[in-house]
């Protein structure tokens, strides 16, 4: 009876017009063709509404894929993707990501050539990040092979609601990520776009270091971005309380020694100045404070990049197996300074100090035989560290090697692979022999171009390299006569 009379009274409340005071109720709409025609694709789990201030229509769309594409024994994961509509009579650029894709769910987001082109978007997820990473985290199962066959499989499910062109892009990792996915399956889009996106030939790829040395800004630029880094070595013995206040204040969490992080942060700030476009005017002089040479060494080099358990650990797996990364020039850092060190006794000396301590003792006693001294037992925790200051010149980088870095800093301690260059070779000979259309953007002052894909001058492939360009080289960063060759060649392509 308590039940129906509660049945009888959420009726009654149903009829209660809502006051004004009250909050609006919001209402869904029914859904729409493209959401229910979403909905009934094959593999399609689930279809989210978005809002979105640039397409007509967005949706978050989970998708389940074999964790395995030759094995379903090893079960399934949901892949994430974005769907983003225009029409179903225009193009449709699928963004290949190379990390997670929580910035697409922004209602302001749309990609530069979506809106250059007024094209449909779909962006893909890679799989192993944010909500597309497979429980349990198998790293057997991180290749390029299957991260591309999940954009294959993707391609073809929507295929039927998409039949227009297709253009797959992508940025940094994306762009490898786009090169990588038109070797595997060349046919499955009509044009690639590829931003900044390198093609190393190993885990540190060694085309990087001479370009930072030789190529990235002028010489004069260089020799600043130089000068700064070995200040932050001259001053490390001041730096370093710092350094070490402002780890352990973050909560910062390192598999190195803190004084082998501080100089690997110093390493790779000539990196990341060139590869944002740092302005050199930014660097302090080096007669600055230290509180003013530290604030900026954080800027640009913070040390939360050499952490090992962060939402990146997936890229740097697939670094050190597939992708490869860059290495560090430690030469120009092997100057000595005059520093003033606490040097501690060794156990020859500490040996040598005891036993001259206790004969001297011996003789004490026999002396005074009625006055001996109980013997007293030290504990090793309870002994006094004896040692000495001593003032001499010592390496300013303190680290006694660069290499093997990535392997000891970010890699699971349980997965050490050996780099394949398997797919390096791949795409390279695909670039050198393939008639597929495809477009690359470098900028001239970026690390990564360093290990940019050859241009094979083919009428095919479109290449540019923004002057003084960085890792934000995009469309609309190009000179004009650049981005209006790019342009209308890509219309010319789509209407064909």
């Amino acid at each position: 009876m308590k039940l129906k009379k509660s049945i009888v009274l959420l009726a009654l409340l149903a009829l209660i017009p809502v006051s004004g005071s009250l909050p609006a109720q919001t209402f869904r709409a029914s859904r729409t063709p493209l959401e229910v025609t979403l909905s009934s694709l094959t593999g399609v789990t689930e279809v989210l509404r978005l809002e979105s201030t640039e397409f007509s229509e967005k949706y978050q769309v989970k998708v389940r894929q074999m964790v395995n594409h030759d094995e379903v024994r090893d079960g399934f994961f949901e892949q994430r993707i974005f769907v983003m509509h225009v029409g179903a009579d225009r193009p449709t650029v699928m963004v290949t990501e190379g990390y997670g894709a929580d910035y697409a769910s922004n209602p302001r987001y749309r990609e530069e050539l979506s809106r250059l082109l007024n094209a449909n978007l779909v962006v893909v997820e890679h799989r192993f990040f944010s909500q597309s990473t497979p429980q349990p985290r198998t790293w057997k199962h991180l290749t390029g092979e299957l991260a591309m066959t999940d954009l294959h499989k993707i391609r073809e499910m929507l295929r039927p609601v998409y039949q227009g062109k297709w253009i797959a892009t992508g940025i940094s990792k994306g762009g490898q990520t786009a090169l990588m996915y038109r070797t595997l399956f060349p046919d499955d889009v009509d044009i690639t776009v590829s931003y900044v996106g390198p093609l190393c030939q190993n885990v540190e790829d060694g085309r990087h270091e001479p370009f930072i040395k030789n190529k990235a800004g002028t010489k004069e630029d260089r020799e600043k971005v130089l000068t700064f880094q070995k200040e932050l070595l001259i001053r490390k013995d001041s730096l370093m309380p710092v350094f070490t206040s402002f780890c352990e204040k973050a909560g910062y969490k390192f598999t190195e020694p803190l004084s082998d992080i501080f100089d690997f942060a110093v390493l790779e700030y000539s990196f990341a100045f060139w590869q944002w476009g740092t302005p050199v005017k930014e660097i302090p002089a080096i007669t600055a404070p230290d509180s003013l040479l530290f604030a900026h060494f954080m800027k640009i080099s913070s040390p939360d990049y050499m952490m090992r358990e962060t939402p990146n650990m997936s890229f740097f797996v697939q670094a050190a197996k597939q992708l490869g990364y860059y290495g560090y020039d430690t030469n120009p850092f092997r100057f000595k300074v005059t520093r003033t060190r606490f040097i501690p006794d060794s156990e020859k000396e500490i040996a040598k100090k005891e036993a001259k301590e206790a004969k001297k003792a011996a003789k004490m006693a026999k002396k005074n035989d009625d006055q001996a001294p109980e013997p007293v037992i030290n504990e090793q925790n309870d002994k006094e560290i004896t040692g000495k200051w001593v003032t001499r010149k010592y390496p300013a980088m303190e680290l006694k090697t660069s290499k093997g870095y990535l392997r000891k800093i970010f890699l699971p301690d349980y997965y050490k692979p050996r780099f394949n260059k398997k797919l390096y070779k791949m795409q390279s000979d695909f670039v050198k022999k393939t008639d597929a259309r495809l477009v690359f953007l470098y900028g001239e002052w970026d690390p990564w171009t360093a290990a940019a894909v050859p241009d094979p001058g083919k009428p095919n492939v479109l290449y540019f390299v923004q002057p003084g360009g960085n890792h934000r080289t995009r469309i609309g960063s190009l000179p004009q006569e650049m981005r209006d060759r790019l342009l209308g060649q890509l219309e010319t392509w789509l209407n064909e």
